[in-house]
């Protein structure tokens, strides 16, 4: 496990000074409090669901909670999650029976971050739960004999609402409860890059843009050198420069408009210079304090008559002549900004959870023309105006295609905040000015957003647009009988004193960590255990329902012994008794791998999951 110390830990010291009262069942509000709220995982990886749309679940996870002790290996590295109902699952970070070794090293998608030659797939913190919501995650291991706990997650804590260190450290204290190893030898390492994203406020906006809207009767004639004469008539007070910028573009949402309910907008802007085509992510709304956090996300706020709106947005260049934008799928649109940057495929998350019902728009053409104030107090101020048209017919983006009639006509100006009493004269004296000369258009509503969806087939904003479906897959409920078999084949039990005798050898009766048959706790015969307290057996076999093994490391732990009990056994097999905890589904599923996926082939790239409801 790869691990970043940071140099202010915090020690958590023992686990009685700072008890927490923490169940499986607290209600869901206490949850939210102290371990975050539940989120879908950002992104799955390929190889960690089938074509069912199943995920793999990490064979060796341990569930805790105040009635299951967590039992850790000192030597291994784990991943963790507390889980909706309250619980902390963990499990060493082994290597996925899906995934790729790769020989030459490669590149993760998900970080930009080289990996080493021969580095392994291995089940991620979306294999403790099946894919379903958790609150905070993390990393766990031991360094220089002390247990070091973490939020390192990119799955359930990175841009996500309530990951803190408070939450960390309460996660913390839950494990020492649970995890009798780690009491009183626990800190926590806090990393601020995989923690919440703070909410905006009105400090965050540095830009601000005024937009009035203006007749579409004093138009330009077409896209060039040649100005409106009328309208040049009516704005002497304003220097037009007789040159047209051109920009296409469109949008991506749900059919119902469900990014829209959420106050989040994706757009792709296409310019002739190359340095200025953008993915943007964007977040609007007319309080600030409703906009989703957005990482490393810029503020702006929109004035127009109906008032200031608040925005946070991210952009992300890209090359426009190196992909053909008016034909790609919306899944061809979304490999290649993976590609061209990850920055832009982390931000696309938040959409691609709706899978297949992500469409895009219409494409939309932007013809846009500057100016400059010639006189008065607010001489040299500069304007800009914008015509948006539907492109009926792509050409070049420099030249040729077909369009519709214009659909709106915008003039406007922008600046920085800490300058608004001076922009807000000048505003006030623009539109003055305007409407003196009868330029202003009725509606100053309008938006290119808005009228783009609205001449784009197929979209229709809801009053309920629906979320992500929760596919079917394996709940924690399920989880009983694999998460018990330690990665050198021995299982974990609780001895509780009370000897036991077969085939003549003394041990005590056990009860093994996290299993249950028939809703009861699967039980063991620990041969060659003396007491009460946390043993790991390696097994022989069963008797009936009771596994039969034999306490690691004790007199009868060798291969000759094993083989002499193993003869009068019913299950006389350590396979039969693997059998019985569950985890030969391991060993099912290598057949399915090998039909259905072929490591050469498959990409190593993220894709849509919704999550579920479990």
């Amino acid at each position: 496990m790869t691990h970043f110390v940071n140099m202010k830990r915090l020690w958590l010291g023992s686990a009685s000074a700072v008890a927490l009262a923490i169940t499986g069942t607290a209600g869901a509000d206490s949850l939210d409090d102290k371990f975050g709220p539940l989120n879908p995982p950002a992104y799955i990886k390929a190889y960690e669901a089938d074509n069912h749309n199943k995920i793999a679940v990490n064979p060796l996870i341990q569930v805790g909670n105040k009635d299951n002790q967590l039992y850790l290996d000192e030597g291994e590295g784990y991943v963790w999650v507390i889980d909706k109902a309250g619980n902390f699952v963990i499990a060493p970070e082994i290597t996925s029976p899906w995934g790729v070794v790769y020989k030459n090293g490669m590149m993760r998608i998900e970080d930009g971050k080289p990996k080493r030659v021969g580095y392994k797939e291995k089940y991620g913190h979306t294999a403790l739960v099946a894919g379903a919501k958790a609150r905070m995650s993390g990393e766990l291991e031991m360094e220089n004999g002390v247990w070091i706990i973490n939020n390192k997650s990119g799955r359930y804590n990175k841009e996500r609402p309530g990951r803190t260190k408070d939450i960390l450290v309460n996660a913390a204290k839950y494990l020492e409860q649970i995890a009798p190893q780690t009491r009183g030898n626990l800190e926590i390492d806090y990393m601020k890059s995989y923690g919440q994203t703070p909410p905006a406020k009105k400090s965050d906006m540095k830009d601000i843009e005024w937009h009035y809207m203006l007749k579409n009767d004093y138009l330009w004639d077409g896209e060039s050198k040649k100005l409106g004469k009328e309208f040049v008539a009516k704005t002497p007070y304003i220097s037009w420069r007789p040159k047209v910028g051109i920009k296409e573009g469109f949008y991506l949402d749900t059919p119902d408009r469900y990014m829209k309910s959420k106050d989040e907008i994706f757009r792709v802007r296409m310019d002739k210079k190359v340095i200025k085509s953008k993915f943007t992510h964007k977040a609007r709304s007319y309080d600030v304090a409703d906009l989703a956090p957005l990482v490393d996300a810029e503020g702006e706020i929109d004035v127009s008559l109906k008032g200031d709106s608040y925005s946070v947005a991210t952009d992300t260049l890209f090359n426009v002549f190196k992909f053909d934008f008016y034909n790609a799928t919306v899944d061809e649109i979304f490999d290649y900004l993976m590609y061209a940057d990850l920055d832009a495929y982390k931000q696309l998350t938040h959409l691609m959870r709706h899978g297949d019902r992500v469409k895009k728009t219409a494409m939309m053409r932007q013809s846009k023309y500057k100016g400059w104030v010639n006189t008065g107090p607010h001489k040299g101020l500069e304007v800009e105006i914008q015509i948006w048209k539907k492109i009926l017919k792509p050409g070049k983006l420099t030249k040729g295609g077909e369009f519709g009639p214009p659909l709106l006509f915008e003039i406007g100006f922008d600046g920085k905040v800490k300058n608004r009493a001076k922009l807000d004269a000048a505003a006030k004296w623009l539109y003055n000015e305007l409407k003196k000369s009868g330029l202003l258009a009725a509606d100053q509503d309008a938006s290119k957003t808005e009228i783009t969806f609205a001449n784009s087939p197929g979209f229709k904003a809801s009053a309920n647009p629906q979320p992500p479906k929760m596919r079917p897959t394996v709940s924690i409920k399920q989880l009983d009988g694999i998460s018990t078999r330690n990665l050198d084949g021995s299982v974990n039990v609780m001895a509780d004193g009370k000897t036991q005798s077969v085939l003549g050898k003394d041990g005590v009766m056990a009860t093994v960590y996290q299993t249950s048959k028939d809703g009861k706790p699967l039980q063991a015969i620990a041969l060659g255990a003396n007491g009460k307290g946390n043993q790991k057996i390696k097994l022989v076999g069963k008797q009936g329902d009771v596994l039969v093994g034999v306490v690691q490391g004790s007199s009868l732990d060798t291969v000759a012994e094993r083989a002499k009990l193993v003869k009068g056994l019913d299950g006389a097999s350590p396979v039969a008794a693997y059998e019985l905890l569950g985890d030969s589904a391991v060993d099912y599923l290598k057949p399915i791998i090998k039909k259905y996926f072929d490591p050469e082939k498959r990409s190593n790239k993220h894709y849509y999951w919704p999550g579920t409801e479990d």
